[in-house]
Order: C-alpha cells, then structure tokens, then sequence
C-alpha cells in the first residue's frame, strides 16, 4: 500500500454514519417529529408522519448506497419507490434547483412536509420548522460513535496531526407560501456547525472543519473548500499524497479525492464489517477505523 507517514499525514472525514452512527439514531431523533405533530394533530396523525418519515430515511439511504441495479435487487428498498419519492423531493425544489443548480437530498423538512401530505393534512411553515428542530435535537442528544472511533482521534492528536471535518449540509430549509421550498446556504450551514461543536464535549477533538453549503459532495468543489479551510489553519499547502479521507460512501466521501484530487489514502467505513479489506494501494474498506493507524508509518 502507499506508505503516509505520521508526521506528514493529514486527516479529512465525513462525519454522519462514519464517526457517528446517524442513520441508526434517526428512529430515535423521529420521536422528536411525533410529539411535535400530536402537539399540533393527534395522536394517530402523528404516528402516521413519524412511520412515513422514517420510510423515508430508509429509501433516501439505499440510494446513497446501492451503486448499481444488483444492489438494488439486494436491497429491501425498491428501486421505483426511491425514483417516485425522488420526484416529490424534486418538486419541492424546483426554485432551489433553478438558483444553485441541483436540490438537497436529505432535507429533513422537505420529508417532513411530503409526510404531512401522505397524511392528508396542510402544515404551516412553523410546524414544519418545529418538526425539524425537534429531530435534530433529539438526535443530537442521542449520538453513539462507531467502534474505534474515538480511538483514532486520540491516536491522531497523540502524533500531533490535524483533522479536518468536511460534512455534507444538514440541509435545512424553510417553507414558502407557494409551498416552494427555500434555501440560505449561512442558515443551513449556521446550524450544522452548532450540531457539530457539540461533538468536542463528546471527545472529537478536531481542528477545522468544513460545511458543504452551498456547495456539496461529491462535487470537487466542496472538497476543495475543506482542503483550503485546513491549509488556512495549517497556514501551509497540503500534500495530498499525505492526505487521509474517511467516509461510508465511496461514490459521495472517497471516489472525488481518491480519483480526481490523488489523496494518498480513502477509507470506507463499512458498519458490522468484520475485517479490514485492502481495495487496492490507496484504498481500505473497514469496519473499525483504528485499523487505519496500522497503516502509517
């Protein structure tokens, strides 16, 4: 494998359901969501939002991971759901869409307001809101990290080296009157940055970090804006040979550094994985990210 030594190394990573297990909190974060809606509905409304919601979540993540139709004839997800759910995420952002180019996936309060109209109920924009803010905390409360995770920042900082976070937008958006939904990039990325600071009284103990609004993965603009908010902490260029990018998504975390920006090494977090897999000279797939300390030297 490419050999990165400790001293020159320099760390990047995803955070959601690659330091912390997000995708598993999000039942929990959607208790947030019901009480909200009983507050404002009743009970069994708010059961229905909640189910529909995380049926959401679910089919939204198999697209992240299925990279082919044979994954999707693996998957309990089916493909035709996803694209029929695509299009309402779509249509909610066209406006979105027409100024920056390309919508938010996983904008909680696009799923919240597709799950009211399931429903057969009209929110308001505030209930929306509410909803949103209520997930996200409770999630926030809730977080768990991967095996080896807290691990490895130790392992980090013990050798001094930096670790730059780069994470996608939470994607928080507000609804208009025209049931349109709109964007603030300083809004959306305001809100990731408080979730995440949090996560320093947890023990993540990083040293920049690098918010994907209004630009987002896998675009090579995003990961350049990471690679630029470490150089200004650094105060030094970066060696990407040198350079370190975590994720649990090849096509979104790992294939734009490790393809088109020469990182010396991409890690895919694979949860349950078992063993450590060596992909080629520039790539491990693991499911313990202290494994990767092994590697430098």
């Amino acid at each position: 494998m490419h050999k990165i030594k400790w001293s020159e190394s320099i760390w990047f990573s995803d955070i959601d359901d690659t330091l912390i297990d997000t995708a598993g909190t999000t039942l929990e974060a959607s208790e947030g969501i019901r009480k909200v809606f009983a507050a404002r509905f009743d009970n069994e409304t708010a059961q229905k939002i909640q189910d529909h919601f995380n049926d959401i979540f679910r089919t939204m993540l198999a697209d992240l991971r299925n990279k082919s139709d044979e994954d999707w004839s693996k998957s309990n997800v089916k493909k035709e759901v996803f694209e029929n759910l695509w299009e309402q995420v779509e249509n909610y952002q066209q406006e979105i869409k027409h100024q920056y180019g390309a919508v938010k996936k996983f904008s909680r309060e696009v799923f919240i307001k597709i799950c009211a109209d399931k429903a057969g109920i009209t929110v308001t924009p505030e209930a929306v809101n509410e909803a949103a803010d209520a997930y996200w905390m409770t999630l926030s409360q809730k977080t768990k990290f991967f095996p080896g995770v807290l691990d490895l920042i130790k392992e980090i900082k013990k050798h001094g080296r930096p670790i730059c976070l780069v994470t996608s937008s939470d994607a928080r958006l507000k609804l208009k009157t025209n049931g349109q939904f709109e964007y603030i990039p300083r809004y959306s990325e305001d809100f990731k940055r408080e979730r995440i600071q949090l996560l320093r009284e947890r023990g993540i103990d990083f040293n920049v970090i690098s918010i994907g609004d209004p630009e987002d993965k896998p675009c090579l603009d995003f990961f350049e804006k990471g690679i630029k908010a470490a150089e200004a902490d650094l105060n030094m260029p970066i060696n990407l040979s040198n350079a370190i990018m975590i994720g649990d998504s090849y096509g979104a975390d790992l294939q734009t550094p490790k393809e088109k920006m020469g990182f010396g090494l991409a890690v895919l977090y694979q949860h349950g994985k078992e063993n450590t897999e060596v992909i080629d000279e520039h790539q491990i797939n693991t499911g313990n990210l202290f494994e990767v300390t092994r590697l430098l030297v």
